[in-house]
């Protein structure tokens, strides 16, 4: 009898829940709203061009680029359990927020500078190969494909299995006479470091971009209809379409074919002539390339592509690591050794800053009460920029260790970059909270938005320690681009947080000795 009323009292709870369950609103959510909506985590009724919470607020009001629509069936709850056995690396993990195909929409970069025409005898012809196509094949092979990595294994993959991955698709042929081309073109624009090709004729840059082009329309459609049958494919897509962005932040300054413009000589040359808002389409695209390795994870993880993905030295292997023995680092490249000297101070230095503006800003609220008040905007993005600096902070502890290895007998210059290399340090974009890269796009000029700005610089900066073709040189003009708009907020105190990743990007990558 008790346990039939246990059983019925049961029954009775179990009906009750699933009674409330029927009554509960549900809504669909939606990531199209604006950008300050999204900074302040509030709902956006999305009207454009101003929606209605910004308009009560009196503030400026902007949208992300339109979102294409994903054609891929949903994923089944059966689906998702049994992914539960398959995590993904820290290197690799994010919030999924920014999916691939929202961030492959034709951009500046995609567009020949109007100062390049295309040769009227370039009639491109499906199944045809002109001269041109073959020699960007040629250079590819020769060149580009040599020099993406560092591992021997990794290095197999870009000499042999992407080819042989492009020979079957189209676009993927296109993609990778792109970035080909794209090398082809930096390599001529860097005075310092022409080589063999400099006497043959370069490739016009409006071929180049109309490979990249073509290659992004079916790419488009292949990422629409992502599985695991077509997951090689458009992980090897992501990887050229990323490896042309970082190439081209380098090209997009200055017209390739005739030069720098005047006033503009070498990679250390200041590329701003306007204060302009830091290019973000690079980092949307390699935060789009994590969401599909998420997504297609139990295939790419033993696909043919692995050894790309699988770093040995990534994760917490460098935490708290330490050596009894002389380390490597007087051996260091002079960029590395100044950026070894300084960089818990830089840190340090932000740490303190953000610390005090959170004091005054809080100081400024009025007096304590018994109720504690909701959180405000600014409490977000704090909240937000004090995870952002303990990323910066988990990134530079991790160079450090590297750099503090034990020293074998003659290390290179190759040495520290391999080891660079398997510990992931490019993988940072990955691991920003959204909310912090929201303040990067804000249309305020203040302390907290130039503070968000030297943020972003010192992350700029780990990139310009990695020694590869397509590195090489870009980032550091996005450093000077952000130079640039601090000095115009006129703030004294964030103008010299900048001094430091320029002095350290001002020296020499290799050693002279």
């Amino acid at each position: 009898m008790d346990e039939d009323i246990a059983v019925l009292g049961a029954s009775d709870s179990a009906d009750s829940h699933r009674v409330m369950r029927r009554h509960r609103v549900r809504h669909t959510k939606s990531r199209n709203g604006c950008y300050p909506c999204k900074f302040r985590r509030v709902k956006c009724d999305e009207l454009q061009p101003v929606c209605g919470t910004c308009s009560s607020r009196g503030e400026p009001c902007s949208y992300p680029p339109p979102r294409f629509t994903s054609k891929k069936p949903p994923r089944s709850r059966a689906d998702t359990e049994e992914d539960k056995g398959y995590l993904l690396p820290d290197y690799l993990a994010q919030s999924h927020e920014d999916p691939l195909l929202n961030c492959i929409q034709p951009l500046s970069i995609n567009a020949p500078a109007p100062a390049i025409t295309l040769n009227q005898s370039y009639q491109h012809r499906d199944g045809d190969l002109e001269m041109d196509d073959l020699k960007l094949l040629q250079f590819y092979h020769l060149y580009t494909a040599r020099q993406m990595t560092l591992h021997q294994r990794r290095s197999n993959i870009w000499q042999h299995i992407i080819p042989e991955l492009a020979s079957e698709s189209r676009y993927l042929m296109h993609l990778l006479l792109a970035l080909g081309g794209i090398h082809m073109v930096k390599q001529k624009a860097d005075a310092n470091r022409i080589v063999s090709f400099q006497n043959s004729d370069t490739v016009d840059l409006a071929i180049i971009m109309k490979h990249h082009q073509r290659g992004l329309e079916g790419f488009r459609e292949d990422v629409s209809r992502i599985s695991p049958s077509n997951a090689e494919a458009v992980f090897t897509g992501s990887m050229l379409v990323v490896a042309f962005a970082f190439a081209f932040l380098k090209i997009e300054d200055f017209n390739p074919l005739t030069g720098p413009t005047k006033g503009r000589s070498g990679a250390m040359a200041d590329p701003i002539s306007t204060n302009t808002m830091p290019r973000l389409n690079w980092l949307y695209l390699n935060r789009g390339v994590t969401s599909v390795i998420g997504d297609q994870w139990k295939t790419l993880k033993t696909s043919r592509l692995r050894q790309i993905l699988l770093l040995q030295h990534s994760d917490e292997f460098w935490v708290n690591s330490s050596s009894n023995a002389p380390s490597r680092i007087s051996h260091c490249s002079p960029r590395l050794l100044k950026f070894a000297d300084g960089a818990r101070q830089a840190v340090a230095s932000i740490k303190a800053s953000l610390n005090m503006l959170e004091h005054d800003l809080s100081s400024c609220s009025g007096t304590p009460t018994s109720q504690p008040s909701p959180p405000t905007t600014l409490d977000w993005a704090m909240d937000a920029h004090n995870e952002t600096i303990c990323i910066l902070e988990s990134v530079y502890s991790r160079i450090l260790s590297i750099l503090g290895c034990a020293s074998t007998e003659n290390p290179t210059d190759k040495e520290i970059q391999l080891d660079l290399e398997e510990a992931a340090i490019l993988s940072w974009p990955n691991l920003l909270p959204s909310a912090f890269l929201a303040s990067l796009e804000t249309s305020d000029h203040n302390y907290f938005s130039g503070l968000s700005l030297v943020i972003f610089a010192h992350f700029y900066l780990v990139n310009t320690l990695v020694d590869t073709w397509y590195m090489r040189g870009s980032f550091e003009g996005e450093i000077l681009r952000v130079h640039a708009l601090i000095d115009s907020l006129n703030e004294s105190h964030l103008s010299t947080f900048m001094l430091w990743p320029k002095e350290v990007m001002s020296m020499p990558l290799t050693c002279t000795s």
